[in-house]
């Protein structure tokens, strides 16, 4: 009887050195999961599955006063567009030129300040 304890007794501590070691992780003791249905791993053609990105929530638009431009040529509202003239006068064998303002977000751009040309008169 005592042979049959002591044969016991050594079956126990044999099964219990093989397990793994109390300070390994977690993961290492967990059962390893059974491969997806119809076989082991899947090869993809081409290029690799990519990440997903996020995108940004949807929230109500912002909505933003456009603003109007003060010229030389007066008031242009945002997106509006004034004629006016490089010069005041100009001598009689030359020609007014005209050029166009326009205004977007409270800027205006152009060169036309003036808004009459007048041609001075021969002498």
């Amino acid at each position: 009887m005592k042979t049959l304890i002591m044969i016991a007794a050594l079956i126990l501590v044999a099964g219990c050195s093989s397990q793994p070691k109390s300070n390994s992780t977690p993961e290492a003791q967990l059962p390893k999961a059974s491969p997806p249905p119809g076989g082991g791993t899947r090869m993809y053609e081409g290029a690799a599955p990519t990440a997903i990105e996020a995108s940004p929530s949807k929230s109500a638009p912002v909505v933003t006063e456009k603003r109007s431009c003060d010229t030389p040529l007066g008031t242009i509202p945002d997106g509006g567009k004034a004629t006016g003239w490089l010069k005041p006068t100009v001598p009689p064998d030359e020609i007014c030129i005209s050029d166009t303002l326009t205004c977007k977000d409270g800027t205006w751009s152009g060169q036309a300040i003036y808004p009459t040309c007048k041609k001075e008169k021969a002498k």
